[in-house]
């Protein structure tokens, strides 16, 4: 069992995924049939109005179905965010489905797409596309990596589009670092994560951001065009690997949600010294931790689930940093990691706390 061969899929599906997800952006005709607002046991309370789009849902299923094709015992321990069923403009339910005949693919994103044969038949091309990777670029490991675990050890949760809400309004807005966007289409990012289900711990990791840089404003079809980066973790045993250069911020940043609760903000701007900037999007934040840009991920409520997490947090681990339990952490004054080995509890209830160097970690806790 190689972890490579792993990886290289992962890689794959999110390049595909991303590729997706920009498809279904740059058609502001096709975009308009593709949102759609969850049931009131989908969503998240964090949000008056939350939505999904067709790209969540399609993305999702193209994940479970090209890993599970190439490791079977895996397929069953796929899961991701977003419930596969979508409803069309003439109240018509269709659940999502990608399966070895484009053809029938085809045909379910006709229904969704009030018979939309081509923009239907530009998505099914995405899906079944073939992707092909510069491992060389990715600084992919050449030496065989084995894995301790069966296939039917390891679980996967996928998070189609994090930041859902930016994808769709698409508003960009930067914060007083240039490296590190406030809201809109960079803070999107598609996240893949594996774990090993007897002890719950992220070992691989993909974070893919479709629109991390745009190649051309609006052409004559209204469509921006942006090109993506792909970040990727591997922490196994001793074993640590990632593709992300080392980098020295250019001040002690702290990057929090626009929510957080004052006491928090005030604590970390005052008392620990942090420059404190706002930004969307859980992975997108967790991502600028494993980068260096920021140094402290804070989130006090319980907001985030384990979608959002696994793969930043297995690209953490690959540095040498983690992903924790605020409360747990603050309350007990022990790191207590999130953990993926209940399968039943989705959502990390007690917050987050992040950072790429454990030392920097206790010094919080002290204070």
């Amino acid at each position: 069992m190689s972890a490579i061969n792993l990886l290289k899929e992962l890689l794959k599906a999110s390049e595909k995924a991303a590729n997706i997800a920009r498809v279904c952006r740059q058609n502001q005709r096709l975009f308009s049939l593709l949102v759609q607002e969850k049931e009131k046991d989908e969503s998240n309370s964090r949000f008056d109005h939350d939505f999904k789009t067709l790209a969540d849902c399609l993305i999702q299923e193209m994940i479970k179905y090209d890993i599970g094709k190439q490791f079977p015992e895996l397929r069953d321990n796929i899961r991701g965010e977003e419930n596969a069923k979508f409803t069309n403009t003439m109240g018509e339910s269709v659940i999502v489905t990608v399966t070895d005949y484009p053809e029938n693919t085809i045909q379910v994103l006709e229904k969704i797409l009030n018979g939309d044969k081509e923009a239907a038949s530009a998505l099914v091309d995405e899906v079944y596309r073939d992707v092909e990777l510069d491992t060389d670029a990715l600084e992919l490991p050449t030496d065989s990596i084995p894995l301790d675990n069966n296939w039917s050890e390891l679980g996967i949760w996928i998070d189609p589009i994090d930041g859902t809400a930016e994808y769709i309004k698409g508003e960009e807005k930067l914060t007083k670092f240039p490296n590190i966007a406030a809201a809109g289409l960079k803070c999107c990012t598609v996240l893949i994560g594996v774990y090993e289900t007897c002890q719950g711990t992220p070992i691989l990791g993909v974070i893919n951001q479709p629109f991390a840089d745009k190649v051309s404003d609006q052409d004559q079809e209204f469509q921006e065009k942006y090109s993506g980066k792909i970040y990727w973790g591997m922490s196994i045993g001793d074993l640590k690997f990632n593709n992300i250069a080392p980098h020295e911020p250019d001040a002690r940043i702290a990057i929090l949600s626009p929510s957080e609760q004052s006491k928090y903000v005030d604590f970390i701007r005052n008392q620990l010294k942090y420059d404190v900037i706002y930004s969307s999007g859980a992975g997108y934040k967790i991502l600028k931790i494993a980068t260096g840009e920021a140094e402290l991920f804070l989130l006090s409520k319980g907001s985030t689930y384990k979608w959002d997490t696994c793969a930043p947090q297995a690209i953490l681990r690959s540095m040498n940093g983690d992903l924790f339990n605020l409360q747990d952490t603050l309350i007990n004054k022990s790191v207590k990691k999130i953990s993926y080995q209940d399968r039943k509890v989705t959502r990390n209830m007690g917050g987050l706390i992040a950072y790429q160097n454990i030392d920097k970690l206790r010094e919080f806790l002290k204070l």
